[in-house]
């Protein structure tokens, strides 16, 4: 589709000249003499690019640049401006205009203005696109009591640009929790680097987050930005920060201090704008008294901490969880899971929390492929791969875990019921005289009696 491109000025000749340039070259050129003509055409049809004069009859087009910078889809502004309108044209940059051209301008010089100002907006938009997928695909999913608590949190720290340190056992979702803050915050859309620091070999850390000059090294062949030039105006996020080396622990210190990065090899520091979040499955007080972690940097990076709860605290969350898995591992949804599956899938224990119950649904959307799976398939898979099913009770045969299975869910739904058997049979929905017989034939004690 040809790039769409509206010039805004009140000289015909202007209009004329541009038009039949743009033309030339592909484009389709619509023409305004005035910022309320030019809002009413932006308004009726798409429109990729304005060239926009700034001294217009009627409203001025610094404001009109004002206006129509507070919509987030709004087209690309390229400012055309005399000599005299200079000083307003550096302010029109300054409020999200891609560029400007003093009058007269050379037909070649417009030509190619156009073409990078497009250039630029198209990327722009792409970045979009692809922040808002990841908007999509990185949901906090879940109803709890302790996930409402944790998106609460965040929802207060997101806006700020204060360091955040995440807390949390491994496989909780503390990277899901750094994304939503940046997604979450005024920097969403610039960059976000995401750096785990037990994968980079300890010889690097210096050079891959702070950077290194060609020749500072033996192998440094060219000059190398690192993650904090790179992440300059956005976010960074460093994934347990606690395998962090104590050289780079100081120059990270300094960097939260000053917000100056020094580049190995080079005498004169970098000025960088970069919000820090940490994240750790570690005791960093513990590493501190061991001498492994600085004090002053832990300090700096817990202004504001956020623990995020184990599987075992959301347990309400799981079938939330199980039904988000499956259908990401199997769109078409020819895989279901019975309700009786579900509900073994949230009597049991996860030490390794969503990262292993998203394992163990992927496992059986590729094992259980285009059918239900139902409790037995679940109690199988289980026993093939995870731990602490079987060792739960001593018949390891799919009856004996159907039957503990189904032991631990009375047990469950019975206390949460104050051992209220009327209301335990309502929620397992079987009758009460078969209910009062399971309890009996299991041993099983009721709350309260």
């Amino acid at each position: 589709m040809p790039a769409r491109i509206l010039i805004v000025d009140d000289e015909q000749n202007i209009l004329t000249s541009f038009s039949s340039l743009l033309s030339d070259e592909g484009m389709t050129a619509r023409t305004a003499r005035s910022a309320e003509e030019a809002a009413h055409l932006c308004a009726i049809e798409p429109i990729d690019l304005i060239l926009l004069d700034l001294q217009l009859p009627g409203q001025h087009g610094l404001d009109f640049l004002k206006t129509l910078k507070e919509h987030p889809d709004a087209p690309a502004v390229l400012v055309i401006s005399g000599q005299a309108d200079i000083p307003d044209a550096l302010r029109a940059v300054r409020l999200g205009a891609v560029d400007f051209l003093e009058k007269p301008v050379p037909p070649e010089k417009l030509i190619t203005s156009v073409r990078a100002a497009l250039a630029l907006a198209s990327a722009e938009k792409q970045r979009r696109m692809l922040v808002d997928e990841i908007d999509e695909h990185c949901r906090m999913v879940g109803s709890s009591q302790a996930v409402r608590k944790l998106t609460g949190t965040i929802a207060q720290v997101a806006p700020t640009d204060t360091t955040v340190l995440i807390t949390g056992e491994n496989g909780t979702g503390k990277e899901l929790v750094a994304t939503r803050i940046y997604l979450a915050s005024p920097r969403r859309g610039a960059p976000f680097l995401k750096v785990n620091c037990p994968g980079i070999p300890e010889t690097l850390f210096e050079s891959e987050l702070f950077g290194h000059v060609k020749g500072a090294f033996t192998g440094a062949v060219k000059d190398h930005p690192g993650k904090f030039v790179l992440a300059d105006g956005g976010t960074i996020f460093l994934d347990e920060i606690g395998d962090l080396p104590l050289p780079c622990q100081a120059k990270l210190l300094r960097v939260l201090e000053t917000g100056e990065v020094e580049t190995l090899g080079s005498s004169q520091p970098r000025q960088v704008d970069v919000r820090v979040i940490c994240a750790t499955n570690q005791d960093l007080s513990r590493l501190i008294a061991q001498g492994k972690f600085r004090q002053d940097l832990y300090y700096r990076i817990s202004v504001f901490t956020v623990d995020v709860p184990g599987l075992a605290e959301r347990t309400d969350d799981i079938p939330l969880l199980a039904g988000e898995f499956l259908k990401r591992f199997d769109p078409s949804g020819r895989t279901r899971f019975t309700p009786a599956a579900m509900a073994f899938l949230g009597t049991r224990p996860y030490p390794g929390n969503v990262r292993q119950l998203k394992n163990l649904i992927e496992r059986l959307t590729i094992l259980c492929a285009g059918r239900t799976v139902d409790i037995d398939d679940v109690a199988i898979h289980l026993g093939e791969g995870d731990h602490g099913v079987a060792a739960e009770s001593d018949d390891s045969s799919l009856v004996g875990q159907v039957n503990a299975f189904e032991r631990r869910l009375i047990a469950q739904v019975l206390a949460d019921c104050d051992g209220n058997i009327a209301e335990a049979s309502r929620r397992l929905k079987i009758d009460r005289a078969n209910l009062s017989r399971k309890v009996k034939d299991y041993g099983l004690k009721i709350p309260g009696q």
